[in-house]
């Protein structure tokens, strides 16, 4: 672990500065190092941030610290990411954010513990993991609504721009996976619905697990006011390949089975595996991170989208939402 002023490389200045911001840790002794480094596949983990260990006057590491990369402060807004995450902690929801250094792009945390784990796909099959992930994500759906509203829709049309400004090629169909996701966002707009404040993401990577079986939600970049079944839709996209394994999940969060619910996830699901390829499509292109593998995670997200779209029963869930 290193000490303030034993930086080498420009990612130990990059948490020097942030550090060194923090004005209630001026004067007391820092050390840093690095976190697990951010991959895209096959887990989606760490990728929008740098991410550093960091202890104060101690030999253990007490914090987390988030540094933003560059390519992805375009889509991440640290204020919002720090309000929604000071929401989510008083509710017992996550570690609590403690500074937020704006000109270092950074946020400060609270560590959890070693005995916490990062979960995986299969740890969200687990009937009382998933029970628990979805009672986080319901508390979170209670409290005051957060700065930003956000839709999956507006971020696919904002990648989707800034894939054509950038020149970056697209698969021969892509034409046709935005006509059939601007169905899904007729459909879904004529039946209604009310935002909620949401964690709004569903990767397994950002649930952590205690070795007494607890669950901590992690990660609030994506936070933003939108509709419950969109956040729900994108959990069991990353839990179960199929339906019938979904439904157990969703009678938890509404206290009943609902067909339209389950059609309304499905759908919001197609839409956020197009959103992320997208997004994996123009990262591979402009990103200077060549040791993350932005295209293959791209393709699968992009495959998934295929699949779910040439379902043969997509028009019909469109027509019960």
């Amino acid at each position: 672990m290193k000490t303030i002023g034993e930086a080498s490389t420009p990612a130990e200045v990059r948490a020097e500065a942030a550090l060194t911001a923090v004005a209630d840790w001026t004067g007391k002794q820092i050390g840093f190092a690095p976190a697990s480094p951010g991959i895209a596949s096959p887990s989606h983990r760490g990728v929008d941030s740098e991410a550093w260990l960091v202890a104060v006057d101690q030999s253990s590491p007490a914090y987390f610290l988030k540094i933003v990369n560059s390519d992805q402060k375009a889509f991440i807004d640290l204020e919002a990411v720090f309000e929604a995450a000071s929401i989510a902690a008083g509710l017992g929801c996550t570690p609590s954010p403690r500074h937020l250094a704006r000109d270092a792009d950074a946020i400060v945390f609270d560590l959890l513990p070693p005995v916490w784990k990062t979960a995986r796909m299969d740890d969200l099959r687990r009937a009382d993991v998933m029970e628990q992930v979805i009672a986080l994500k319901k508390a979170i759906h209670g409290s005051r609504p957060f700065a930003l509203s956000w839709t999956v829709f507006d971020r696919i049309r904002e990648l989707d721009d800034a894939r054509k400004a950038a020149g970056v090629d697209r698969p021969d169909d892509l034409w046709w996976m935005l006509d059939g996701v601007e169905e899904i966002e007729r459909a879904i707009t004529a039946a209604g619905y009310d935002a909620r404040p949401s964690h709004a993401d569903g990767l397994a990577s950002n649930i952590m697990i205690s070795q007494d079986g607890a669950v901590q939600l992690v990660d609030f970049d994506e936070a933003r006011n939108v509709d419950p079944l969109y956040e729900i839709g994108i959990l069991l996209n990353e839990a179960f390949p199929f339906e019938e394994e979904m439904r157990p999940a969703l009678e938890v969060f509404e206290g009943s089975f609902r067909q339209a619910s389950l059609d309304r996830c499905r759908a919001y699901a197609v839409a956020d595996d197009l959103m992320w390829g997208l997004w994996g499509m123009l990262m591979n292109s402009i990103s200077p991170r060549g040791d993350i593998e932005f295209l293959k995670y791209a393709q699968w997200r992009l495959l998934r989208c295929r699949m779910a779209l040439r379902h043969p029963g997509f028009e019909l869930k469109l027509r019960r939402l």
